[in-house]
């Protein structure tokens, strides 16, 4: 079963300069061409025949009566496929409007698709820079009241009053907000809940994702969230109210140690009442840091866990096939070139590792992937068996399918390259041979037949070449051909 696709971005501050070059400081980010040898190297890759689907109009969504889906809009049994509709003069990291694209019998549906922006979200003005940088980036999904149909909750800053400023020395203050789901999805204008957290001072450290999750297993979808210190997190256990206030708020001590400052919460993902563990990852000034997995049972998360690998990448899956979920953990490459970086071990960068259950008194082998590169792994069960296959971007270009030997899950089994690149003129646009490569996306089960299908992206704006932003064409594939081909191009007219 597929899991929520993590996107880890590193914590450090561009050079002024080096952004305004599209160039990263230091050493390189995840993205971009490499020298490496591998299948699709140099991004030239396969070009895909499939037709590319331009929805300009909009069908009807289909309403349906109800399912215990996290993301799952219309109630229909079928999740939906979430993508960033970025604006022209979007930065690195902003977004200003979230397309969902509905799953279907043949899987995601370019034509029905529901594009929403702050102002349909009902989010209030923020201020400042934070209320135009990454804010919508935030948002997810999770039936929080458990009504059948998956609310969009997202972060708003805004600024705080003079007595609680002087309470907590901060200014702003940051909040997730709820927009409540039906039938027709979240009804557009209607002013969004703010989430009821520990006090009337408390707030979120940034705007960092959310992470959404069943962590005791209940059957309702629970949200953690990191305080503005980033030393601790709350998990607010549902069901919500309509007034926002979760049936229970639990605040857990960091779990990195008393010197390390939490950075985002990854959640695996819902999945009946089986309880969802969390990973805890840490802030710091290299691109790859370590983390904690906090396993979940009936009484909620454990305040102590197990501390994994430094990386940039997680994923959530049963990578062995033994019905329990295992833990991937992937170190792109990309470094800071701190003092110190040259001496760290060979087999560090460009691997990755997975933490199966059934091994789990043991440390597990990396796997080197010389042309590993960018900062998305997911897990995807293409032939419906039980196992998830771990999908991993190249640098070089493509995305290989791994399936790991299950009592050795140091070694690979069975590999293989979805290649796809676009051609050298894209909507009358010259695109260089370098910037010509697709990249992973994600996956999931958008037909909900019991196969995933893996998704892969491409964008025009040179920052995706680089990091992987504003993606703007999707391929959404079986693990091996093309179920269809699209641009998101049109979306951009619809949402505010």
């Amino acid at each position: 079963m597929a899991s929520p696709t993590t996107r880890l971005r590193p914590t450090t501050t561009l050079c002024a300069a080096a952004l305004a070059l599209l160039t990263a400081c230091g050493g390189g980010g995840g993205g971009g061409g490499g020298n490496d040898e591998a299948k699709g190297g140099g991004g030239t890759g396969k070009s895909s025949a499939s037709p590319v689907v331009t929805p300009t109009a909009t069908a009807p969504v289909p309403r349906g009566k109800g399912s215990a889906l996290a993301d799952d809009l219309n109630g229909d049994g079928r999740p939906e496929l979430r993508i960033p509709v970025p604006s022209d003069d979007d930065q690195l990291g902003g977004l200003r409007r979230i397309a969902y694209v509905y799953g279907s019998a043949k899987g995601p549906d370019p034509a029905v698709r529901t594009v929403l922006g702050r102002d349909d979200l009902g989010l209030p003005t923020g201020s400042g820079r934070q209320a135009t940088m990454g804010e919508m980036d935030s948002a997810t999904t999770a039936d929080l009241d458990g009504d059948g149909y998956a609310d969009v909750i997202a972060t708003a800053t805004k600024e705080r009053d003079p007595a609680s400023s002087e309470r907590v020395h901060i200014t702003t203050q940051t909040l997730p907000y709820i927009a409540w789901g039906g039938p027709g999805g979240p009804r557009r204008g209607t002013p969004a809940t703010p989430v009821r957290l520990a006090d009337a001072d408390d707030g979120l450290e940034n705007w960092r994702p959310l992470a959404t999750g069943d962590f005791n297993g209940d059957g309702h979808h629970d949200l953690a969230t990191v305080r503005q210190s980033g030393k601790d997190f709350h998990v607010l256990y549902g069901p919500f109210g309509r007034d926002g206030e979760a049936a229970r708020t639990q605040t857990y001590a960091n779990p990195l140690g008393p010197s390390g400052q939490i950075a985002e919460l990854y959640a695996d993902a819902i999945d009946g009442d089986r309880p969802t563990d969390l990973v805890v990852h840490e802030r710091g000034d290299d691109d790859q840091t370590k983390s904690v997995l906090l396993t979940a049972g009936p009484d909620g998360l454990a305040s102590t866990g197990r501390t994994l690998r430094k990386g940039n990448a997680i994923a959530f899956g049963d990578f062995d096939g033994d019905g329990k979920r295992d833990v991937a953990v992937a170190d792109s490459g990309s470094r800071n070139d701190e003092p110190g970086y040259e001496t760290e071990p060979a087999d560090v960068s460009q691997s990755l590792s997975v933490y199966t259950r059934r091994m789990a008194d043991s440390t597990p082998e990396p796997i080197r992937i010389p042309a590993l590169g960018g900062d998305v792994l997911a897990a995807a069960d293409t032939d419906g068996d039980g196992t998830d296959e771990l999908a991993v971007s190249l640098r070089t270009g493509g995305t290989e399918l791994l399936t790991i030997r299950p009592d050795a899950p140091g070694e690979i089994v069975h590999r293989r390259t979805l290649d796809r690149t676009v051609p050298s003129r894209v909507d009358g646009h010259g695109v260089p041979k370098k910037r010509r490569a697709v990249k992973l996306y994600g996956a999931g089960d958008f037909d909900h037949d019991g196969e995933d299908e893996v998704v892969l992206a491409w964008g025009p704006d040179p920052l995706f070449a680089l990091y992987g932003e504003k993606p703007q064409r999707f391929w959404v594939t079986d693990g091996a051909e093309d179920e269809v081909v699209f641009t998101s191009a049109p979306y951009a007219k619809g949402g505010s």
